[in-house]
């Protein structure tokens, strides 16, 4: 599912909070990113100036240092400031040389040959999964996530595999201080039937949602796990409802299950910890 373009709506203010540290320029940096961060569709240097109640002439050097440290880029043409993938790539865990993304995307190629899915690998910020990269489907109708999206952990496939092999007591910590606000009428909102989610999910070895975050937009995940067996990331692939019914995912999860495997073989140079193990 391609994200139809955002239409420009007018941008609030927003306080600059004090991080009691006396970095006032940095504090700035962070609430001019933070700002644009929330306007896809970009921000010019007037309405950060209306914002954040900031000066033109400080708006001017913040925005030409942040676009020169390659964390902004500006539309030539509208003059609108967007963030570039940085921030993203900074965030990403590294092994050796290589890149989370980089190390993923061969399995993620061969899970949307296989599954003729858009796939997908990300990472869990606070309560959120963050979306690293994708590689798009086939089909003429696409469904697919654009890098650097966020969704709530408790209302999608990579959320949930991303909490279902925590340590107990992580886990236990997590779920007590995470929202469980309710996106559709599918979305799980009950902590205590969530656990018992998770605990199917461990034993099966993977996740689905069933427009828990969109409806009619259906994902099926597995865990990348890290060299002492956490779970690092997730990968998944994302399809409308029709295409991801529940008896797709009990074809389609082998697939997903073995990319997994596959990324965290290479992170970790070990069979991953789950029971299942399928040739194909």
């Amino acid at each position: 599912m391609s994200i139809s373009p955002i239409i420009p709506y007018r941008v609030k203010q927003q306080r600059v909070r004090d991080s009691g540290c006396s970095t006032p320029a940095l504090d700035r940096a962070l609430a001019l990113l933070e700002l644009v961060s929330a306007h896809p569709e970009g921000v010019t240097q007037s309405e950060i100036r209306k914002a954040l109640g900031f000066t033109a002439n400080l708006v001017f050097r913040l925005t030409k240092s942040l676009v020169g440290h390659g964390y902004l880029e500006c539309d030539e043409q509208n003059r609108r400031f967007i963030l570039t993938g940085k921030l993203l790539s900074l965030a990403q865990p590294r092994m050796e040389d290589r890149s989370l993304v980089q190390m993923s995307q061969d399995a993620m190629r061969w899970l949307r040959d296989k599954t003729g899915e858009s796939a997908h690998i990300g990472v869990r910020s606070g309560f959120d999964c963050v979306v690293l990269d994708r590689v798009v489907g086939p089909h003429p109708f696409k469904c697919y996530v654009e890098a650097g999206t966020r969704g709530p952990l408790h209302s999608g496939a990579p959320g949930k595999v991303m909490l279902a092999w925590l340590p107990e007591e992580e886990l236990t910590e997590t779920l007590k201080q995470m929202p469980f606000n309710a996106l559709t009428p599918n979305t799980i909102t009950s902590r205590s039937v969530f656990v018992k989610h998770l605990k199917m999910v461990r034993d099966c070895g993977y996740a689905a949602d069933y427009g828990e975050t969109l409806l009619g937009h259906h994902c099926l995940g597995a865990p990348v796990f890290d060299a002492e067996s956490r779970p690092m990331a997730a990968i998944w692939i994302t399809a409308p409802s029709a295409r991801l019914n529940e008896n797709d995912v009990a074809r389609q999860a082998p697939a997903v299950m073995e990319a997994g495997d596959r990324i965290s073989k290479l992170i970790a140079g070990k069979v991953s910890i789950r029971r299942m193990s399928t040739e194909f």
